[in-house]
């Protein structure tokens, strides 16, 4: 899940908060990636210990949740992936 937000008629994008939670994780490491349309992918944040929610939940974020993110076009895809698992959780910003 990412917060962002934008001007009315703009195509840029700005991201004040990364979210993910995962259950069952056996690890609690995590990064966010980006990546532009047209573009490849960018680590977006440094590896980072998740912290354990309950017996199976895993989370981690980034930022404040406030208009002080990185600004990115509309169409970027960002996605958070924990250490050792191939799959990643995406979402475009429309």
């Amino acid at each position: 899940m990412a917060h962002y937000w934008y001007k009315r008629g703009s195509s840029a994008r700005g991201v004040g908060w990364v979210y993910a939670s995962r259950e069952g994780a056996r690890t609690g490491t995590a990064r966010w990636l980006f990546k532009r349309p047209g573009d490849t992918w960018k680590t977006g944040g440094a590896w980072k210990r998740a912290g354990r929610v309950g017996g199976t939940f895993v989370e981690t974020s980034w930022g404040r949740d406030g208009h002080t993110g990185p600004v990115y076009p509309r169409g970027t895809r960002i996605c958070v992936q924990f250490r050792g698992l191939p799959t990643k959780a995406c979402v475009s910003l429309k």
